[in-house]
């Protein structure tokens, strides 16, 4: 792959679940690292869910291996967060991964503006 390619900062992030005083869970994410990759739009939809148009896109994120990731993460990129769908690590040689994720609807209680 050229890196030239890879030209989109992605954070990868990973759920944190915690409870509070009366046991309520409250989700947090913590950021575990920084790596270069691509983002490569794939398909996009709107449609209208309770008087309100709302939408979302499919997309293919290609970066270099990460070891540990998995479909509970989330990536991050100029503000928008990407929860990841599937995990696919080229031909099993630990050396790139794509990332087939969702950015839209899901990504609501995201804590993202």
């Amino acid at each position: 792959m050229r890196s030239g390619r890879l030209r989109h900062r992605l954070i990868l992030q990973n759920k944190v679940e915690t409870r509070d005083a009366y046991g309520a869970a409250t989700i947090t994410w913590a950021t575990q690292t920084t790596v270069w990759g691509a983002i490569e739009p794939l398909s996009g939809t709107e449609y209208q869910s309770q008087a309100q148009i709302e939408a979302e896109a499919k997309v293919r994120i290609v970066m270099r291996y990460y070891s540990g990731i998995n479909e509970t993460w989330r990536v991050v990129n100029d503000n928008r967060a990407y929860s990841i769908l599937s995990v696919i690590n080229h031909d099993d040689r630990n050396r790139m991964l794509t990332l087939m994720c969702l950015q839209g609807v899901k990504d609501a209680a995201s804590g993202l503006a």
